[in-house]
């Protein structure tokens, strides 16, 4: 058989692959090795004790909220059953710290995935209180430290060193000068989709919450802006994938490939960043203001 012909046979095959996403999850499964998708990332708890202006989770306007350690391993039980691996995973909040259970979480998350990196985010604040059974359960699980660098008396090169000695994997999330960037949101839902998803650097933070996987953090956090200030940014059945109806990581993954309609709340001009501030609660720190 001439290569040309073959070329063409396995061409008209990956189409007709590609033409049902059961088929061709698989294809990806017993051929490339699994599904995957390259980041999830996930609240511990929904609160914060830092108060930052401009906080694209809205934590200033949060309550106090923490997320049973149950129900996150059973989400991703079923983000399991769909992708194989995942990229990086990220415990984030608020401040993941503030979560009396939190270690609970690390041994059944790394059996789920134990090939992915899976790291924790925090402000650094409450890391000279943490016990040892925190920094054993990192480096037993593999579980990475990650740490916003902010404005205020922590020490973080000191858990840099720690980490170092301990041997956990350990890095800053930002630079070394904190800038929050602002989301200015559109109450009025006039933005072009298309050009704010283009534009957009939150489109590959998958966002996990209540068994639904959405393609930013905005999505699941904005009820908390809503309720606080009376607004009506509306989330619609196509701004998430519900985990309990669409178990096809292929179609996920072609779904995140395009805008959802929450986007037509997002800025799609110029960015605009802000040095760290005390938050107090305003409206413009989110919303963009009346021209």
């Amino acid at each position: 058989m001439k290569i040309s012909t073959l070329k063409k046979i396995i061409k008209s095959i990956k189409g007709l692959i590609a033409l049902c996403p059961e088929i061709s999850d698989f294809a990806e499964r017993h051929f490339y090795g699994g599904t995957y998708l390259s980041q999830v990332e996930f609240h511990l708890v929904d609160h914060c004790n830092l108060n930052c202006a401009c906080c694209n989770h809205f934590t200033p306007v949060t309550p106090e909220y923490f997320f049973s350690i149950e129900d996150i391993v059973s989400d991703f039980k079923k983000l399991k059953k769909i992708f194989d691996n995942i990229g990086k995973i990220f415990i984030l909040g608020g401040e993941p710290l503030l979560h009396p259970d939190l270690t609970e979480l690390f041994e059944p998350l790394r059996k789920i995935y134990p090939k992915s990196e899976i790291v924790i985010i925090t402000n650094g604040i409450l890391l000279e209180k943490m016990e040892e059974n925190f920094w054993s359960a990192l480096k037993k699980y593999n579980i990475a430290l990650s740490m916003t660098k902010y404005p205020i008396k922590v020490d973080y090169e000191k858990f840099i060193q720690k980490c170092d000695m301990l041997g956990i994997k350990s890095y800053f999330f930002n630079a070394s000068r904190f800038r929050m960037k602002k989301m200015n949101l559109d109450p009025e839902g006039k933005s072009d989709k298309n050009c704010a998803f283009n534009k957009c650097h939150e489109k590959k933070c998958h966002f996990l919450r209540d068994s639904k996987l959405y393609v930013c953090t905005a999505i699941p956090n904005i009820p908390f802006l809503n309720r606080h200030f009376g607004l009506n940014f509306e989330i619609t059945k196509r701004d998430y994938i519900d985990l309990d109806k669409i178990k096809s990581a292929t179609r996920i993954n072609a779904i995140f490939k395009l805008p959802v309609d929450f986007c037509r709340y997002c800025n799609v001009g110029e960015d605009e960043f802000v040095d760290y501030s005390v938050s107090k609660k305003e409206l413009g720190e989110w919303v963009r203001a009346e021209k």
